[in-house]
């Protein structure tokens, strides 16, 4: 053969019953649920109390709000007066470079454009051409004016590190690009830094920068003025601090490595707070940062009213701008919302209490038919226990109801094959509404001299044996995806292909029959031994068109296939009677097509056999 053959009974209505389980008051759903009323009530004034001190609280930080949208508004356009004439002198000279207009080769030409473009922006601090191995003019602001001079960082790895930066930027877009804020080595300035490649004939011949130190942004603002005393800032990436009154004159901690200060090592707590709410203290429901407004909690109790923008203008790592006000009615204000609200949590909680213990007595019965009956829905009613009483009438008047569907289908899964059950299930109801003629491969086993064999045994015994046999028979079957269609007395009707698809179903019942050949064997064995008579029996498979669906009386219904290949395949096990399997006790005969539908090799061709009821011969092989 080819590998894959191989290898509950109660009065309604009545307030209390007395039994074997004792004197149990029954009372309505209806009375357990306006037992709840009192706990939604206090839920609901728990919830219109949080609802108004909510409102209470965005009706009281409304005004601050707009004075600090005020307030982002003038820093934004400060930001974009400072940083804007920079980026249109880079992009500038960097057009007049491009078009000859300014000559590379004439340092002289070089020097006064920079010089010329630099004295026109008090903003900049530094305007500087560079080519691609960092030679170039600089122009600084000095306190007279500004000055010229030639450099070359060649060999410093930050400068270059910029330039390589330029080189990569210009291959793929075009324009400005503002960098990461950086400290050159032996200068005492952070910097922000704007560049604009230049190409020539498309390809890159140096870079022009210019530079706004980030002392110039804390200085502005400095400048800005509050209505009510608070603070201005600038985030950087997150974490580090940009602008901040305390950096405008330029002492901070600062290196090449980290040109701006982190945020917590720079000593603002609100800051600090703001960047890590568990470290502070809570006031309530934080909104958003993108929202707006929100009170800033600090380790020491102290709170301060808060608004940020995230600006992402200036290169690819995002700003941050804000401004925090102190407010010493924060503080009082919200201890009386929390005091309010510990009142109304007081509430909630014992409404919660009550509607949990409601809850858990209404739910308990309920989860015990819940899962009682998702193993219903798997028919596995096994160890299934009853459902006890409940106090609730509904409840247990359900509960008894139950109890009595589950003896019911105990009864009803003895007489219908569980497995073809959960097949139709799948199906679904469309899929057996009417009967359909399909393929399938059928099988016939029958036991060899059974009504011999049982007038020597009593009908306790010949019943255990039959059960015993169909046991192992119905095991093999199942465990191929085959359906039981009967027990005939000794014999057995199962068939493969319905009501699922099953395009191997020729397969599986050869395997099946293969199956039953060896588990018959090993029983036999066990009889020998015992000094008891061996089972010999006959297989007939075949494969073919039948009819399947729901067969029968309105009475009475079988979901069942029949045709002329049930009766061919009845006709092969009845051959083995004339030629029974000369080495085994089971002998197995099955037609040409489910020899070819299987892809059998190596079974034993019988040829042509005259069966009862056709006039002509059928192939038979034996396996």
């Amino acid at each position: 053969m080819t590998k894959p053959i191989d290898d509950m009974n109660m009065i309604a209505g009545t307030p209390a019953t007395a039994g074997k389980d004792g004197f149990r008051l029954r009372f309505g759903m209806r009375t357990a649920l306006m037992g709840g009323f009192g706990g939604l009530v206090f839920a609901a004034v728990a919830t219109v109390l949080v609802l108004g001190m909510w409102s209470a609280r965005e009706n009281t930080v409304s005004l601050t709000r707009k004075l600090a949208d005020s307030v982002l508004n003038d820093v934004q356009a400060a930001i974009a007066q400072r940083l804007g004439p920079a980026e249109q002198a880079v992009e500038h000279l960097g057009a007049r470079i491009e078009n000859g207009q300014i000559k590379l080769a004439d340092s002289a030409d070089l020097s006064q454009a920079l010089a010329s473009a630099l004295a026109g922006m008090p903003q900049v601090g530094a305007l500087l051409y560079l080519d691609g191995n960092g030679a170039g003019v600089q122009t600084i602001r000095v306190k007279d004016g500004v000055e010229i001079e030639v450099v070359s960082f060649a060999g410093i790895p930050e400068i270059q590190n910029q330039i390589d930066l330029a080189k990569t930027w210009s291959k793929s877009q075009s324009g400005v690009h503002w960098g990461r804020v950086m400290r050159a080595p032996d200068v005492p300035l952070s910097i922000l830094t704007v560049r604009r490649p230049v190409r020539m004939d498309g390809a890159f011949i140096g870079v022009l920068v210019a530079s706004v130190s980030v002392a110039q942004l804390s200085t502005m603002m400095a400048e800005i003025s509050l209505a009510v005393e608070g603070e201005v800032f600038i985030l950087y990436d997150n974490a580090f601090v940009l602008a901040h009154r305390r950096m405008a004159d330029g002492n901070y901690d600062a290196s090449p490595e980290h040109p701006l200060p982190l945020v917590k090592d720079f000593g603002d707590p609100v800051l600090m707070a703001y960047l890590n709410p568990e470290e502070g203290h809570d006031y309530g429901r934080r909104m958003s940062r993108d929202m707006g407004i929100q009170i800033i909690g600090t380790r020491d109790g102290e709170a301060f009213p808060m608004i940020s923008r995230r600006l992402e203008w200036f290169g690819d790592v995002p700003w941050e701008i804000g401004v925090y006000f102190q407010d010493a009615d924060v503080s009082a204000e919200f201890q009386r919302v929390m005091w309010a609200s510990m009142a109304g949590v007081v509430a909630l909680l014992l409404s919660l209490l009550l509607a949990w213990a409601l809850a858990k007595h209404i739910a308990q019965p309920l989860r015990g038919l819940d899962q009682a009956a998702q193993r219903i829905r798997d028919l596995s009613l096994v160890g299934l226990s009853p459902l006890p009483p409940s106090r609730i009438r509904e409840m247990n008047d359900a509960g008894q109801a139950f109890n009595a569907m589950v003896t019911s289908l105990r009864w009803f899964e003895t007489y219908v094959p569980r497995s073809l059950v959960h097949r139709l299930m799948r199906q679904g109801e469309d899929a057996v509404e009417r009967s359909m003629q399909r393929e399938v491969s059928v099988m016939f086993t029958d036991i060899v001299g059974f009504t011999a064999a049982s007038e020597t045994l009593s009908v306790e015994d010949t019943a255990a044996m039959l059960n015993d046999h169909f046991a192992m028979v119905g095991a093999c079957i199942e465990a191929e995806g085959g359906t039981i269609d009967k027990f005939i007395g000794d014999a057995v009707m199962a068939f493969w292909g319905a009501p699922e698809e099953q395009p191997d179903h020729a397969v599986r019942a050869c395997r099946a029959a293969l199956a039953i050949r060896d588990v018959v064997m090993a029983a036999n064995e066990g009889l020998v031994a015992a000094h008891k008579a061996p089972l010999a029996l006959r297989i007939g498979v075949h494969t073919g068109p039948v009819i399947v669906g729901n067969i029968g009386a309105p009475q009475r219904m079988n979901y069942t296939i029949v045709g002329d290949s049930v009766n061919i395949s009845q006709r092969l096990e009845e051959l083995g009677r004339a030629l029974p399997d000369p080495v085994s006790d089971v002998t197995i005969n099955i037609s040409r097509a489910s020899y070819q539908a299987a892809g059998i090799q190596n079974g034993e061709d019988l040829g042509p056999q005259k069966i009862r009821g056709r006039r002509e011969a059928l192939t038979v092989y034996r396996l």
